[in-house]
């Protein structure tokens, strides 16, 4: 056999060999290789100016190291007013993590919760009170523009009830998000136990997400 020859065969060798060892991978090896993001925004309708953490769960230290400085992500979010957006990026099989907020001034206020991520989340992080309780909630960042009206989620620290044009629609929920509801009039077509919430200063046929208390209205975010 002559030595060009046996160069090409021991080409397809290493190369099938590769091709072996590859497809011996378990999937946890697999998803030690693949590099995920989830990104993550941040909302604050706590009374105070607050500070946003994200850390890598782990299970056998819990919340340990949480509020490190080098895992601050957003800083200095005023009250009722949404962060920077952060992309987190992670191992497929490191897929939860810890999140946290504390007030930016008294460090003796701190919450937090843990969630577990998907490739390419888009996610709102939202701080907010219930009866001097704080509070961390995750849920999805999603659009559904609709031409001609105002597109509207609401996420309640309570029960109350929502009317669209004087007709009630719903009873919010504690700590969840509603369906989206569609309002044609910005400045009073929506109410929120009783309280009309003003949606004037949004893109008719945007899609926004609205924190609201007892109060009305504490933040409306683009999605």
């Amino acid at each position: 056999m002559n030595r060009s020859n046996k160069g090409f065969i021991i080409a397809i060798a290493v190369s099938f060999s590769t091709m072996l060892a590859g497809c011996g991978e378990s999937s946890d090896e697999l998803d030690d290789k693949l590099t995920h993001t989830a990104d993550l925004y941040f909302i604050n309708s706590l009374p105070y100016m607050a500070d946003f953490y994200v850390d890598k769960r782990n299970i056998s230290t819990g919340y340990s190291g949480l509020f490190d400085s080098n895992n601050l992500v957003s800083a200095d979010v005023n009250t009722n007013d949404i962060g920077s957006a952060y992309t987190y990026s992670y191992k497929a099989i490191n897929n939860m993590i810890n999140l946290g907020v504390k007030d930016s001034v008294n460090v003796n206020k701190e919450e937090r919760t843990t969630t577990t991520l998907k490739n390419s989340d888009d996610l709102w992080v939202i701080a907010w009170e219930a009866s001097g309780e704080r509070l961390l909630s995750v849920i999805d960042k999603k659009s559904n523009n609709t031409a001609d009206v105002f597109n509207v989620r609401v996420f309640a620290n309570d029960s109350y009830d929502v009317s669209v044009d004087g007709v009630k629609i719903l009873t919010t929920e504690k700590g969840k998000v509603t369906e989206y509801l569609s309002i044609n009039h910005c400045v009073d077509g929506l109410k929120v136990a009783g309280r009309a919430i003003d949606l004037c200063a949004a893109n008719i046929g945007g899609t926004y997400l609205l924190v609201v208390d007892n109060n009305g209205k504490r933040v409306m975010a683009e999605e």
